[in-house]
């Protein structure tokens, strides 16, 4: 399991990375298209001046199912059973990481750039 930690957005309001996985994670109603999505920016406030309060993590958690448990077994290398895990339908961190700025949980600018560090 990998994890970062991430600012939480203070005012909580309601490519590689696809709309799809926003549908069936049920975060987006069908029929939404990326113009339509709000992502919010942190507001400073005297009590938090740069806008954030607390912090949130994002997750990358691998199912270890029969094929993964294979793969481990027979030490492919960590690629290759990243890809294989996306096929199974795991969420990367960084599509984590895109949920909770739709969700108005964090913004875009603090996900990219926890992912470049």
């Amino acid at each position: 399991m990998v994890i970062l930690i991430i600012y939480w957005i203070l005012y909580q309001i309601f490519s590689y990375f696809s709309v799809g996985l926003l549908y069936r994670e049920k975060i987006i109603p069908p029929a939404t298209k990326w113009e339509d999505i709000d992502f919010y920016r942190p507001k400073g406030s005297p009590e938090c001046p740069d806008g954030y309060k607390g912090r949130i993590g994002i997750f990358e958690i691998i199912e270890v199912t029969e094929n993964i448990k294979q793969m481990i077994i027979k030490q492919a290398i960590a690629d290759e059973i990243e890809k294989e895990s996306i096929k199974q339908g795991m969420i990367t961190m960084l599509e984590d990481g895109f949920i909770k700025a739709v969700q108005g949980q964090t913004s875009l600018e603090e996900i990219l750039r926890s992912a470049i560090e």
